[in-house]
C-alpha cells in the first residue's frame, strides 16, 4: 500500500473515529443528531475504509518520469560455473540483456569460478559485498548508484533502462531497496506457522496475492544494499535453517531483514512489476488438502495448504513469447482461472525468475526469449549455432 494511500486511509479512520463518537451513543440521538445523507455518508467512508485496508488490488502502471536521469545503476549476478559450463549457464541472462548492455548497463558475474563449498550460501553475501564496496559514490551525472542483484536462474524482459527505473521507482515508493515477491511462502523451505506470525500477521493489507518476500531479485542504492548484507552476515548464524540438512539461507535472512529488521528501507514488489515469478498458487476446493503450500487467499487469510496452479495457466497460454519484442509476457483473458489473483500481477515486469514450482515453465520460456532473440540479432536458430560464434562450439 502506497503513502498516498495510507495517509487517505488514515484520514477516513480519523473522520470516522470523529464521527462515531459524536453519533454512536444511542439510537435516540441518532435519530436527533444525524440526518439520512450523514449515515449513508458515514457508510460510504466505512466502505473505503474496508476496500483499502482489506482488499487486493488490480495493478496499474504508473507514468514515466520527464526529468533527465542522473542515477546510475550496475547489475550482479552469482553462478560459480566457469569457462564454458558458465557460458552455456549464463546464455540466457546475457542474451536477453544484450539491449540493456547496449545502453550501457554493465552485467557481471561476480561469482564466477568461486568456491561454493567454503562458505555455502554465505557465499552470495560475501561477494556480493566484496564487488558493492568497490562501486563509486557517484554516478558521473552526480547522481546515487544503484545495484541489481539477481539470482543466475533469472533473465531479463527489457528494451530499455528508462523501463528499469519506471518499474524500479513504481515499486518501491519512497524506500531505497525493492524485494521481488513471490506468490507461496518459501524460506529455503516451506513457511511454518511460526513464520506466518512472525512476518504475514498483516497480510489482509498488502495489496495483491504476491505478497511473500524471495531474494532472488533485489535493487538498491549501493550503501542501503552494503547495510542489508552487512546484517545478513554479521547475523548469519541466526538464519540457519533445516530441509534436507542444517544450513545458512540467505532468502530467510533477507525476508526477516525486509519485514523485521528493516522495513522502512525496503519495499516488497507486491505486483511483480519489477521481477516476477512463474509459480502460481491460491487457494482450492476444500478437499484440496495436503499441498505444502502457503498463499493468501480471496478472504485475505493465509491457507496451509494450496494447489499449484503453475501447469495449468502455462498450458492454457498464461505465458507469452512476444514474436516482434521477444519479451516474456504475462496473458489475461476474461475467464481465466485466478483470474482475480493474476490481475494484480503486472503483465510486463524486467526481469523472470525461474524460481520454485515455476522452474520446469521458466526454462521452457526463457528459451523461447533466448532463441527468438538469436533469430532477430544474429540470424540464427540454436544453442550450437550461438556457441560457435563466441568460441565454445565443440
Amino acid at each position: 500500500m502506497t503513502s498516498q494511500t495510507l495517509d487517505k486511509v488514515s484520514s477516513v479512520r480519523r473522520h470516522c473515529e470523529r464521527v462515531g463518537r459524536r453519533v454512536v451513543p444511542r439510537s435516540a440521538d441518532l435519530e436527533e443528531n444525524m440526518s439520512l445523507l450523514e449515515l449513508s455518508f458515514l457508510l460510504l467512508l466505512l466502505l473505503v475504509l474496508i476496500c483499502c485496508l482489506g482488499h487486493s488490488v488490480n495493478y496499474q502502471p504508473c507514468p514515466y518520469k520527464v526529468e533527465p536521469e542522473t542515477r546510475e545503476v550496475r547489475v550482479f549476478t552469482c553462478d560459480t560455473r566457469k569457462g564454458w559450463r558458465e557460458f552455456l549457464a549464463l546464455r540466457v541472462w546475457n542474451v536477453t540483456g544484450l539491449a540493456l548492455r547496449d545502453e550501457g548497463l554493465q552485467m557481471i558475474n561476480v561469482c564466477s569460478g568461486k568456491n561454493w563449498g567454503q562458505y555455502g550460501f554465505l557465499t552470495k553475501p560475501l561477494t556480493y559485498l566484496e564487488h558493492l564496496k568497490q562501486l563509486p559514490k557517484k554516478s558521473q551525472s552526480g547522481g546515487d548508484v544503484y545495484a541489481v542483484l539477481m539470482d543466475s536462474d533469472t533473465f531479463w524482459s527489457a528494451t530499455s533502462i528508462k523501463k528499469l527505473w519506471n518499474k524500479f521507482d513504481c515499486g518501491r515508493g519512497n524506500k531505497e531497496v525493492l524485494l521481488s515477491t513471490e506468490m507461496a511462502c518459501w524460506v529455503g523451505r516451506f513457511c511454518t506457522a511460526e513464520d506466518i506470525a512472525r512476518w504475514y500477521s498483516n497480510i489482509a493489507s498488502t495489496p495483491s496475492y504476491s505478497p511473500f518476500a524471495n531474494s532472488g531479485v533485489i535493487m538498491g542504492k549501493v550503501p542501503n544494499l552494503i547495510k542489508m548484507l552487512e546484517h545478513v552476515v554479521v547475523n548469519n548464524q541466526s538464519y540457519y535453517i533445516t530441509y534436507m540438512k542444517n544450513k545458512f539461507d540467505d532468502q530467510y535472512a533477507i525476508a526477516d531483514y525486509a519485514i523485521k529488521v528493516a522495513p522502512d528501507e525496503v519495499a516488497l514488489d507486491y505486483h511483480q512489476q519489477f521481477s516476477a515469478g512463474f509459480t502460481l498458487h491460491a487457494e482450492g476446493d476444500e478437499k484440496d488438502d495436503g499441498w505444502p503450500f502457503r498463499c493468501k487467499t480471496r478472504n485475505h487469510n493465509i491457507s496451509m495448504s494450496c494447489p499449484d496452479w503453475t501447469k495449468l495457466l502455462t498450458k492454457l497460454g498464461h505465458y507469452i513469447v512476444d514474436p516482434k519484442t521477444c519479451l516474456a509476457q504475462r496473458k489475461f483473458w476474461d475467464a481465466m482461472p485466478m483470474k482475480e489473483e493474476v490481475d494484480s500481477l503486472a503483465q510486463d515486469p524486467i526481469i523472470w525468475h525461474g524460481n520454485g514450482a515455476g522452474k520446469r515453465v521458466a526454462m521452457d520460456i526463457s528459451h523461447h526469449s533466448f532463441i527468438c532473440y538469436l533469430k532477430s540479432l544474429y540470424n540464427i536458430s540454436s544453442v550450437e549455432e550461438y556457441s560457435e560464434i563466441w568460441g565454445y562450439g565443440r
